[in-house]
């Protein structure tokens, strides 16, 4: 069995290293030449809306991380068609929890009607009907925020760019990206998965007390407020998303017991592993 990555960025890099020390076959696909050559796998050159270009192979997990893209359209129903052919176990696409919209700070699961209503939201939620209508095994897995080494809100408080858009109160959950990279592995290694399951930690919290207690636990000023308005259009998608993401499908099905149930612990291992590297 070996997995197949997909677009291999920043969840797909952590994937692939965590595969490869537990002695997995593992290839990584980029568009990008020099990003091939600096992955720690075996890595291809291919355009994931040039299938064609992936060398698949029969019982292959295939792993979609390719962000959502507006202006080319949808490419997962063509990806399937070409790994279905190769005759490839299951894939399962890197969707996100903007495919429900803006909320009122009610609990979501998978059973909460997809609405998104932003161009990206309409983006994902069409490569998920394409994965769903392909004839391939597929899981979408909807995920919260990912935050991790080098990403993160944390990385920008530092940085003295992170505001927090009106009052802050709107809710947004989160997962560390070694949680997402178990709930991966356990959606490829499930013996039948469900079709989509969403993917959070077990604390979602309001910005504000986000912003805030992140900024303490980093020893620095909470970051200012700016008005709703200035908010950029991607941001506002994110962080006035306001709505809870309920995982207990995700946990119950795939057997996933989360690292970091929580903000607080995720970025105490985040500072901690920075500390033994002396970053």
């Amino acid at each position: 069995m070996r997995w197949v990555i997909v677009g291999c960025g920043y969840v797909g890099e952590r994937l692939a290293r965590a595969l490869a020390a537990a002695g997995a076959d593992v290839l990584a696909t980029t568009r990008s030449p020099a990003r091939a050559a600096a992955l720690p796998v075996a890595a291809a050159v291919a355009d994931p809306y040039q299938p064609e270009t992936i060398p698949f192979s029969a019982g292959d997990i295939v792993v979609d991380s390719v962000p959502a893209d507006i202006e080319r359209g949808e490419h997962l129903g063509r990806l399937a068609a070409a790994a279905g052919a190769a005759g490839v176990r299951r894939i399962i696409y890197l969707s996100a929890t903007s495919v429900y919209g803006p909320g009122d700070g009610s609990w979501v699961d998978e059973g909460t009607p997809a609405l998104g209503t932003g161009a990206r939201a309409r983006a994902r939620l069409a490569e998920e009907r394409a994965l769903a209508a392909s004839g391939v095994r597929g899981v979408s897995l909807r995920i919260a925020a990912i935050y991790g080494p080098g990403r993160g809100i944390h990385e920008r408080v530092r940085a003295g760019t992170h505001r927090v858009y009106g009052d802050g109160a709107s809710f947004l959950s989160r997962i560390h990206v070694d949680d997402l990279v178990a709930v991966i592995r356990a959606a490829g290694e499930a013996p039948e998965p469900g079709p989509v399951y969403v993917v959070g930690d077990d604390e979602p919290c309001t910005a504000r007390e986000h912003a805030d207690g992140v900024a303490a636990m980093l020893g620095l000023p909470p970051p200012p407020s700016i008005p709703l308005a200035d908010a950029p259009p991607v941001a506002a998608e994110m962080f006035l998303s306001n709505r809870r993401i309920r995982n207990a499908r995700m946990k119950a099905e795939l057997g996933v017991r989360l690292r970091h149930p929580g903000w607080r612990e995720g970025l105490a291992a985040i500072l901690l592993d920075e500390g033994r590297r002396g970053v």
